[in-house]
């Protein structure tokens, strides 16, 4: 089974590539964060035409997940089942040949001292109770959690320390969510440094330069993660004219 994941933002700016990859890479699913789109809008046909299954839900301008796959899932659903506000466009889970697969876009936190900023420790709360009560047996963990947790993955962690993205406060609330059983199958594979998911627009040539961050995750479960086999970061759509700030991340499971 072939699981990859992919902040795309704005699925309609990057249909030609998303559809390029998928007809190269041909995984079993694919994870999508920021779609950018009311469902109304959104291209499915793009892909069912090309015989694709497609899951989705998103709202005007921010936020939208949805998930690519081979074939139909055999469950559905959207958001964290509370009233707590910004999860049914942040979270899609689908069980996929019994795997559960979670694909977030976890709330970035905009500052330190924003009113985001505790909105999206609780968020990796919510997410937590949320995998506990609903998830049984094992769970592929995907998407842009907008979490750094180590001090390689980002360029430079002393000049950037303290973000929203990078500090302690956010790597414990990801921790807390991890001790559920969670492995980091990118970094199982990938343990080196500078491997990177994300080049800020802002920075000229970042790609080429080594200036990103590694915020794009796989994660899984005891079963899983011993059944990965290998993980992988694509930097050639990011070279690609109009890509996304992020790249795909795809992990491979016998």
């Amino acid at each position: 089974m072939k699981i990859a994941t992919f902040n795309c933002n704005s699925v309609r700016s990057r249909i030609d590539i998303i559809q390029h990859w998928l007809e190269e890479k041909q995984p079993d699913v694919l994870a999508l964060q920021e779609t950018k789109v009311v469902d109304e809008q959104f291209p499915f046909e793009a892909f069912t035409g090309n015989g694709w299954e497609v899951v989705f839900r998103g709202e005007k301008s921010y936020n939208g997940v949805a998930i690519i796959t081979r074939k139909k899932p055999e469950y559905v659903s959207f958001g964290l089942g509370d009233d707590a506000g910004q999860s049914q466009t942040r979270m899609a889970h689908i069980v996929y040949d019994k795997v559960n697969i979670i694909n977030t876009y976890v709330p970035q936190g905009r500052g330190l001292d924003n009113e985001m900023f505790p909105f999206k420790l609780e968020w990796f709360a919510r997410l937590k109770k949320y995998i506990r009560d609903n998830c049984k047996g094992e769970v592929v963990w995907v998407g842009d959690l907008n979490v750094a947790p180590e001090a390689m993955d980002v360029h430079d962690s002393k000049k950037i320390w303290p973000h929203v993205c990078h500090c302690q406060e956010v790597i414990d609330a990801f921790k807390d969510v991890l001790e559920l059983g969670f492995t980091d199958v990118f970094r199982k594979h990938l343990p080196q440094e500078g491997v990177f998911t994300f080049w800020d627009y802002r920075v000229k040539n970042a790609l080429q330069r080594g200036l990103g961050w590694r915020i794009d995750h796989v994660l899984a479960t005891t079963k899983m993660a011993d059944k990965s086999v290998s993980c992988a970061v694509d930097t050639e759509p990011r070279l690609k004219e109009k890509p996304s700030d992020h790249t795909f991340v795809i992990a491979e499971f016998e």
